[in-house]
């Protein structure tokens, strides 16, 4: 993930690695890293998921100790201006009107508890999210939940849901149809009722007609601020899923926005190495399996950390930033060396030096004007960092 100006990162690479080359042509490595799919990197992430999740029960952390808790957001990436780019991704004016700036929305899945991504997706900005959710359905079995945002109640996403297997919890508007309305103006509590697919269009290419209907629970949760979050879920068990269990679920949801703070505020996703295609997606689907790694490697440290604050008063965690910056050649350490073990273990050591305190209950105001006026600094093809 080299972010500095490539002859830098080149000749600190080798540097590293012990090996005398110190004039690498960064031509040389542009030209080869065009040979290299960017497939390969969703593909050693599988691998990494597949081990993590077989024969590893006391390790994975679940809701109730029943559902994996997915949640499916989307975001948007800022992407160098070309025109290759701009043809293939799409492009939008920015807040001010004043210039256009081309964009890629980016789609995930994402395991909130265990902290890794199970798929992610980065597509064109004309591609909607419901269209990219359903993409993600494949990874979805029995025994998930997934948690959604009001972006994405559809009675095609939650059919198919159900059709893995799976359940739904999914945060509504008031007015998403003629079924909430009137359950908002009940004053109800909570209550089971059915939806259908909305009745105009074709039903031709899709898994189920006009007539089908699904039994969903709506749930009223009052917030701090005075506002009514409206549930709908398909999680049917009054006594087993009471009503005051929902607005701590659902509220865990916010795992993955974490993550995109995580990808574009600390692995700077956005801060691209090159400006072709294949490189944006390389650094895209790189900058994914880094931060599941990332995950895996804190997990494992972790559970040392007990030890390393036995005599601490408050609760401690992992410096996720700092933690990032210490893996960056360790890494090539674990995957170059015959004998990984003994990197990993270091690795392992350096993060519990560097622990910050947990704390609980922090709220702030959202000031959502403020992002109407910030503007990011674009990427210039001859300008990049050198320290």
């Amino acid at each position: 993930m080299p972010k500095r100006t490539l002859c830098i990162e080149l000749r600190d690479y080798f540097a590293y690695i012990g090996n005398s080359i110190r004039n690498a042509a960064t031509s040389a490595f542009t030209q080869r890293r065009q040979q290299i799919l960017p497939e390969v990197f969703p593909a050693m992430n599988q691998v990494l998921l597949n081990e993590f999740y077989t024969d590893n029960e006391e390790r994975i952390t679940k809701w109730k100790e029943e559902f994996r808790l997915l949640a499916i957001d989307g975001s948007r990436l800022n992407l160098p201006f070309s025109e290759q780019l701009k043809a293939e991704y799409g492009w939008t004016k920015n807040q001010n009107q004043t210039d256009d700036v081309v964009q890629g929305r980016v789609s995930v899945m994402y395991d909130v508890l265990n902290e890794l991504v199970l798929d992610a997706e980065l597509a064109p900005i004309s591609i909607g999210e419901i269209t990219l959710a359903r993409e993600h359905l494949q990874h979805v079995k029995q025994g998930d939940l997934l948690l959604l945002d009001r972006g994405y109640p559809s009675f095609q996403l939650a059919y198919e849901i159900l059709g893995q297997s799976g359940h739904f919890v999914i945060r509504c508007k008031h007015d998403f149809s003629n079924i909430t309305r009137s359950f908002i103006a009940s004053g109800q509590k909570e209550s089971i009722l059915e939806i259908g697919p909305k009745q105009k269009g074709s039903f031709k290419e899709l898994p189920y007609k006009a007539i089908h209907r699904i039994k969903v629970r709506l749930l009223r949760i009052l917030l701090e601020n005075g506002e009514v979050e409206l549930l709908l879920t398909s999680l049917l068990d009054f006594q087993k899923y009471p009503h005051e269990c929902f607005k701590l679920l659902y509220f865990k949801r916010w795992g993955v926005e974490t993550l995109f703070d995580r990808l574009k505020n600390i692995l700077s996703v956005e801060n691209f190495s090159g400006l072709s295609s294949i490189a944006i997606k390389q650094d895209f689907h790189c900058a994914i399996f880094i931060a599941n790694v990332q995950s895996l490697v804190i997990d494992e440290a972790s559970e040392n950390l007990s030890r390393a604050c036995r005599k601490r008063k408050l609760k401690y965690k992992i410096n996720t930033s700092v933690s990032l910056g210490l893996m960056k050649y360790r890494i090539i350490d674990i995957f170059q060396n015959n004998k990984p073990e003994r990197a990993l273990r270091l690795l392992k050591k350096e993060l519990l030096m560097h622990l910050v305190p947990v704390k609980h209950r922090r709220c702030f105001p959202r000031n959502t004007a403020k992002y109407r006026k910030r503007l990011k600094p674009r990427m210039f093809s001859n300008r990049k960092n050198v320290i």
